[in-house]
């Protein structure tokens, strides 16, 4: 059977753009957040850990609770936009950390029907399918840094993109709604290997780490420690996103001729060539390039990793891609956290070590899962 992309294909496309813009609203905003309520290192990293419990407790509950695929969807999407204002206006941590862990947990209810939804609707196609939702993923990306930015140098201020990136996602909740969604399929075969599922989510960690590490401190990264002014750093995090989207595009292609496995091995090779290009720079020329040879990796990583955990588990795609998100959110929390830790005392340059590190855990853990097969 053909892939082919249908009408409810092209909703959760959206659905997933809008998804991108709320998943890249908080690394940018973090040195203006960091500037308004006159926090550390540290302690504006605890925004991105809420952000990650957030999501835990979101795949948490998919796994154990069947809720139907619509209400998930739709009120998870408006969820996220009323915790998108409450970020962008709140004024004082409390309100904003508080608003980053809603905003995470809506959002990332809505997000595994999504991905459960794309896997039920193509399955063997699902990498490609998978993969080619990250694109609509990483197109947000690309957009919402520099919307931000844009934001910023006006008198509407920063916060008027949190303001637009509520629209949109309300915008979603409204076409999810208007669409006939298919209910949760049973899993096509048991898995081969019931120890492999769980080995993957070993490479759901390192992955997820690895990108969410580099996405929450790029600005802050650029800005503090390569000399490049803010409002550009920003800006720059765009290039990083739109990375990723070329990462996508080359994943979703080489899917249809080479094996899962493999085409996340090259794209983990690429990351570890981009790293260092990254943490040398001195100057924004430098670090574009290695933001840019590092994102192409990183890009394809998680539909990849997760494609592979979807088709060994014995469970449905909701409860397979609740498992996936409960480990990306402790990914989310580890890797900024440790970093955050770091910088402040060694500096934030030498903290981002972590990216090649997690880059070689999650290339063991892929042979290591190939290896049970």
């Amino acid at each position: 059977m053909s892939y082919r992309r249908d009408t409810a294909t092209w909703v959760c496309f959206a659905a997933l753009f809008a998804f991108g813009a709320v998943n890249a609203l908080l690394g940018p905003a973090l040195p203006y957040l960091r500037e308004t309520e006159q926090i550390s290192y540290v302690v504006g990293a605890l925004h991105q850990v809420a952000f990650a419990v957030g999501g835990i407790t979101a795949g948490v509950l998919a796994s154990r609770w069947t809720v139907p695929r619509r209400l998930a969807t739709v009120v998870g999407l408006i969820g996220a936009a009323a915790a998108a204002l409450l970020l962008g206006y709140g004024q004082v941590f409390a309100a904003t950390l508080m608003a980053a862990l809603l905003l995470s947990a809506f959002a990332t209810t809505a997000l595994i029907r999504m991905w459960a939804l794309l896997s039920d609707l193509h399955h063997v196609h699902r990498v490609i399918a998978m993969t080619e939702g990250e694109i609509s993923v990483s197109l947000a990306g690309i957009l919402t840094p520099v919307v931000v930015s844009a934001c910023a140098a006006t008198w509407l201020t920063w916060r008027f993109s949190f303001a637009l990136v509520a629209v949109v996602v309300v915008a979603a909740a409204a076409a999810m709604a208007s669409i006939k969604l298919p209910a949760a399929s049973p899993p096509a075969r048991a898995a081969a290997d019931r120890h492999r599922p769980g080995r993957s989510l070993l490479t759901i960690f390192a992955v997820v780490a690895l990108e969410f590490t580099l996405s929450f401190w790029a600005a802050s990264y650029l800005h503090d420690d390569v000399g490049i002014a803010q409002d550009t750093s920003v800006a720059l995090v765009s290039a990083l996103y739109a990375a990723n989207l070329v990462g996508r595009l080359l994943a979703s292609r080489l899917a249809r001729r080479l094996s899962t496995a493999v085409v996340l091995q090259l794209s983990l090779a690429a990351a570890l060539v981009g790293s260092p290009i990254l943490l040398t720079a001195t100057n924004a020329t430098v670090a574009t390039i290695g933001l840019a040879v590092a994102g192409i990796g990183i890009g394809g990583t998680f539909p990849l990793a997760s494609a592979l955990h979807v088709s060994a588990s014995h469970r449905t795609a909701d409860q397979a891609l609740g498992e996936i998100l409960t480990v990306a959110g402790l990914g989310q929390i580890v890797g900024p956290l440790v970093s955050g830790a770091l910088a402040q005392a060694v500096g934030l340059r030498l903290s981002l070590l972590v990216l090649p590190g997690l880059v070689l855990v999650a290339a063991a853990s892929v042979a290591w899962c190939r290896d049970t097969k």
